[in-house]
């Protein structure tokens, strides 16, 4: 059994070679020459010629060091989340290399249950963007107000989903059974989520992971708005981490509309959920969020009556 550190990190030897290979393998940056530059001459030649190699080196530099902290990742993480139920969100364009792992690794760092909830490519659409708004207000939970002021989609269903999904002070939930069924079902019926009957219990943490975060269509980024908006709604009221590829932190993804939103640091981010050390920063992201240890409260767990079991459609 996972020995329980309440939060906290591993110390000595572990921590620091765990963050001498983190620094190094988030700090390797990738050259790429070939990409559309024009190289004349012997001096252009030879500085390319540099360049690859550098890149070559930095690359290799990376994969050495990722290869350490996917070795030491389980030991630094090994009960920082006990008692943290969690719920991973994704999206189409998530790898699901780096969902399975991000999962596993949640796992190693003590959760004691883990759902999942697919945002399908409706969701984050400009096309679906009236329906998802008034699918969330015809089926909000009792006693959940939208913000007036705030009419954006995304924004919306992540006020509408809140007292669904995370659970409240004491790990009480926030929404009855009745309700959380009602607007799940109605948005999977919709076709803006996915997920498995009986699995959707409200959770102490969310993991929102994602590749760039942009939808399709004439704008993509319309797609990171919706979701930028989403974590930024559910973050109002719980722990809530936007996890994506590097190419979700420029050109429009949903990591950058985040951070150059006015509201920006109110969602914790990771651009590196393909690298061991961008899931442990993840998990770390967690422990934070929690205010640097773990709840002490019981995973909510219903043992209710067929009547009351969780949301299943």
């Amino acid at each position: 059994m996972a020995r329980k550190r309440s939060g906290a990190w591993s110390a000595g030897i572990t921590g620091a070679a765990l963050g001498i290979a983190a620094g190094t393998a988030l700090g390797a940056y990738v050259l790429a020459p070939e990409g559309g530059i024009e190289w004349g001459g012997a001096q252009a030649a030879e500085e390319r010629d540099a360049a690859i190699v550098e890149r070559d080196s930095a690359n290799t530099r990376a994969d050495a060091a990722n290869s350490v902290v996917e070795d030491l990742a389980a030991q630094v993480v090994d009960g920082s989340l006990s008692d943290v139920p969690a719920l991973l969100v994704t999206t189409p364009d998530a790898d699901s290399g780096a969902v399975d792992a991000m999962e596993q690794l949640l796992r190693d760092a003590g959760s004691p249950e883990i759902s999942r909830m697919g945002l399908t490519e409706k969701f984050r659409s400009a096309e679906g963007a009236d329906e998802l708004k008034d699918v969330v207000t015809t089926a909000l939970p009792a006693g959940t107000e939208l913000d007036v002021e705030r009419r954006d989609p995304g924004f919306q269903a992540g006020q509408a989903l809140s007292p669904v999904l995370l659970v409240g002070e004491g790990a009480t939930e926030r929404a009855n059974v009745a309700d959380r069924r009602l607007l799940l079902g109605s948005l999977r019926d919709a076709g803006f989520i996915e997920y498995e009957d009986g699995t959707m219990r409200p959770t102490a943490a969310i993991v929102l992971v994602t590749g760039s975060g942009k939808g399709e269509g004439d704008d993509p980024t319309v797609g990171s708005r919706i979701l930028a908006d989403f974590a930024e709604a559910l973050s109002a009221d719980g722990t809530v981490v936007v996890a994506g590829g590097p190419e979700a932190d420029r050109d429009g993804g949903v990591i950058e509309v985040l951070e150059n939103s006015g509201t920006a640091g109110a969602v914790r981010t990771q651009a590196a959920i393909g690298d061991p050390a961008g899931r442990v920063g993840v998990v770390r992201a967690i422990v934070e969020g929690k205010g640097g240890e773990a709840p002490t409260g019981e995973a909510p767990v219903e043992e209710a009556p067929a009547e009351e079991a969780p949301a299943a459609e």
